[in-house]
């Protein structure tokens, strides 16, 4: 979207308030760090506290963000439905949930998961886990009923079905998980399962992920690399990622590898024999016992990682027993350190040292200017190829690491620069947005019990293609019908129609869902999770103009997205601010952004999987659930080669809620029906026969001659077309349905496509 400059006097005062901002946002950060170590000291003697008064449970040390907004009427409860296709066996579903999940136990015989057999209690506002409860897996894993309200559950009452346990809640005295079978009746067999599962059940100490209870098979993890493997969304783009930062980081951790490798074969006698024919002098007793230190610590450090729980704690004296056994291997005696100094200022060595030094001395002013000069020209080879020919120079030696310094340096400076205006660009963009108009999402009062639905499948391909047509991502394009989605709900609500949302937004991949806790699925799960951003999305806007909003969201919510992913990782909001003020700033904010979007996006060549007994998975359906005053959860889910919307909405709000599924996939495929008749339209000009006149023939009577013939053609070419020519060129009425795709106002300012087309001129 193009945007007119600034004036002079609109530039100095968004700098002043940049300057402002900054300086707040920096006279905070003491206040913080006071109730960082506040927050966790308190915390800690409140648990303690809790501890000791009720010893039989075990309470939650870490807060999450959905724990400090859990209620009992509004609890944060993971919903996924998978379709499978093939013949309901139930002793083989079981028995794979058992073995892989319910009883599977780690190298030291212990469960790998105990939560699911304990009970989800809370005292005085804290969540604890009660492992003195009796647990049957029949009351989690059981076969649903086949009939829903007097007729068997098929296709076309599986939504209202779903929807119906969904909303309600988990019993009280049982573990906060359910494994649901749903048998169907169909042409070709197959069934439903509906996994619930408690979203403490997935965070902290001894949890499982949600690919656990999927029980699919495990391909690699393709969706490390976000730029290339998975769909290329602006959403799994929020953090510029450096590049010389991280290479300069190397280098230099390789540069001194070989340095310390090198002290220690010239004066540690474990690698270096030869180290021992002579006594040690003091700055050679000196090296002996850093290397010592530096082997007891990497002793004690490796043990303590292998014996994790049963290791005991690491004290000043254990550790200098373990260096005083690593100088023994060293034959370092004491009898060795008190000669060192005699050893070191021996006058028989002093003639040899002062004529070593007298003839260095004397080669290094000589050499000196041949020095300098092969320097000058490897510099300026360094500048004009980037390859330097001499090899005996410092530039052959450190220029590589001098250009990443340079470039480290750059990247450093501009992010200091983000720093500087992240705190404006956060304000403007979250508080700043709002125009203080409310809407029916905003307004609603919430009863906290959840309803769902899902949309129809449709092809990725067909998507994709929309999107390069109009120059957008699939992000845009999946935005852009959730909107037309969003205004059909406040038509058929009969409220008024706002001229924007407020939808909070981030995005995952595929392996969020389907990967196994065992091994490092836990920590790819904990360091893949993406920050998040606040769009303020016009209805009624183009794909473009949307393109153009998420643009421009993701590059300047930057602090925003880190600060979300740093509270993912390590917690870092719930650990440095009183609980108190972070539920009551986070559920103003909810109020705002009464909408969330997310995306589970999958790499372009992913195909069906399995499950772990051997049948396709023909679907999968996952819902977040909105908590606080967040009264609808919009999910964008890629499976193979389809693309669902589903969505979690507030049960005040049915049945309204199965209006915005219904409108997406039309809205989509209306979008496509105009590309596909914009670009046969140019094809059908294309292929239109060319003009050729006849030309006249005039014979010559003495000679005859080759008649010249003159022909006028018309030449196809390439040209710029329209910029809106797809977007908002005006159809007939005929040709329009009521329910249009196309907003019926254009974006004056909304960017030129970049499209090629073949058409006459």
């Amino acid at each position: 979207m193009r945007k007119e400059p600034l004036s002079m006097r609109s530039r100095l005062r968004e700098e002043f308030y940049t300057y402002c901002a900054f300086w707040i946002a920096v006279s905070t950060l003491p206040a913080l760090a006071v109730s960082y170590v506040v927050v966790r000291i308190s915390n800690h003697l409140w648990l303690k506290l809790l501890s000791s008064r009720y010893p039989s449970v075990d309470f939650i040390r870490n807060a999450t963000v959905r724990s400090l907004l859990d209620t009992n009427r509004n609890q944060g409860i993971i919903n996924v439905l998978l379709c499978i296709k093939g013949i309901l066996n139930v002793d083989d579903i079981k028995s794979q949930l058992s073995q892989h999940v319910i009883d599977r136990r780690n190298q030291n015989g212990e469960l790998m998961f105990p939560r699911l057999r304990q009970l989800l209690v809370s005292y005085w506002g804290n969540y604890a886990w009660d492992a003195n409860v009796p647990f049957r897996a029949d009351n989690h894993v059981f076969m649903a009923n086949a009939i829903y309200r007097g007729r068997p559950v098929n296709d076309a009452n599986i939504q209202d079905y779903v929807s119906d346990v969904i909303s309600k809640y988990f019993p009280s005295d049982h573990p906060p998980w359910q494994y649901i079978i749903i048998p169907c009746v169909s042409a070709e067999p197959k069934y439903y399962i509906l996994i619930r599962a408690h979203h403490l059940l997935l965070t902290g100490k001894n949890s499982l992920n949600i690919g656990d209870f999927l029980l699919m098979e495990q391909f690699p993890n393709r969706c490390m690399n976000q730029g290339e493997q998975c769909h290329n969304s602006p959403l799994s783009k929020l953090f510029p990622t450096p590049s010389a930062l991280p290479e300069l980081w190397s280098k230099v951790n390789e540069n001194l590898s070989n340095v310390w490798n090198e002290f220690i074969c010239e004066y540690d006698p474990v690698e270096s024999p030869r180290a021992l024919k002579t006594l040690p002098g003091a700055f050679h007793v000196a090296g002996l016992v850093f290397i010592s230190a530096a082997s007891a610590l990497r002793e004690l450090s490796k043990k303590r990682t292998q014996d994790r729980d049963t290791s005991a704690p690491v004290t000043a004296a254990k550790f200098f027993l373990t260096i005083q056994r690593e100088c023994k291997r060293r034959n370092l005696t004491v009898p060795k350190i008190l000669v060192s100094p005699l050893v070191t200022v021996d006058p028989r060595k002093w003639p040899r040292r002062m004529l070593e030094t007298a003839l260095s001395t004397s080669k290094t002013i000589l050499t000196l200017p041949i020095k300098i000069r092969d320097e000058m020209v490897a510099v300026n080879q360094l500048r004009t190829t980037g390859q330097v020919r001499q090899t005996h120079t410092l530039t052959w030696k450190y220029g590589d690491l001098a250009q990443l310094f340079v470039k480290a340096t750059s990247e450093t400076l501009r992010g200091m620069k983000e720093a500087y205006r992240a705190p404006w660009k956060l304000w403007t963009d979250t508080i700043g947005a709002d125009d203080g108009k409310r809407h029916l999402l905003q307004t609603i009062s919430l009863c906290g019990r959840k309803v769902a639905s899902f949309s129809r499948p449709i092809p990725r391909a067909n998507i994709d293609r929309a999107a390069r047509a109009l120059g957008v991502s699939s992000t845009d394009i999946a935005l852009f019908a959730a909107t037309e989605s969003l205004r059909a709900f406040f038509e058929h609500a009969q409220s008024d129609t706002p001229d924007s949302i407020l939808v909070s937004a981030r995005a995952a991949c595929e392996d969020f869902l389907y990967t196994f806790a065992e091994g490092n699925g836990k920590k790819y799960k904990k360091y893949q999770t993406g920050g998040m951003v606040c769009l303020s999305i016009p209805v009624g806007a183009t794909p473009r103009r949307i393109a153009s909003v998420v643009e421009e969201a993701c590059s300047r919510q930057v602090a925003l997205a880190g600060a979300w992913a740093a509270q993912a990782r390590c917690g870092a909001l719930t650990r440095s601010v009183p609980s108190p003020f972070a539920r009551l700033t986070l559920n103003v904010l909810s109020r705002r952004y009464a909408v969330s979007y997310a995306e589970i996006n999958a790499p372009m060549d992913a195909r069906p999987r399995k499950t772990l007994w051997g049948q396709d998975v023909d679907a999968v359906i996952y819902w977040r659930p909105p908590q606080a005053n967040i009264s609808m959860s919009l999910t964008v889910i890629q499976y193979a080669d389809t693309v669902r919307l589903t969505i979690m909405a507030d049960a005040r709000l049915t049945p309204l809620h199965t209006v915005p599924t219904t409108r997406w996939p039309t809205a989509i495929e209306q979008l496509i029906n105009r590309i596909d008749q914009q670009l046969a339209r140019i094809a059908a000009q294309t292929q239109i026969p060319p003009t050729i006149p006849q030309s006249r023939e005039t014979p010559t009577q003495s000679t005859p001659q080759t008649t010249e013939v003159t022909q006028d053609r018309t030449v196809p070419q390439i040209i710029e077309p329209d910029p809106e020519a797809i977007e908002t060129r005006e159809i007939d009425n005929n040709e329009i349905s009521e329910g249009s795709l196309m907003p019926p106002t254009t974006i004056p300012d909304s960017p030129p496509p970049t499209r090629h087309s073949f058409t006459y001129e």
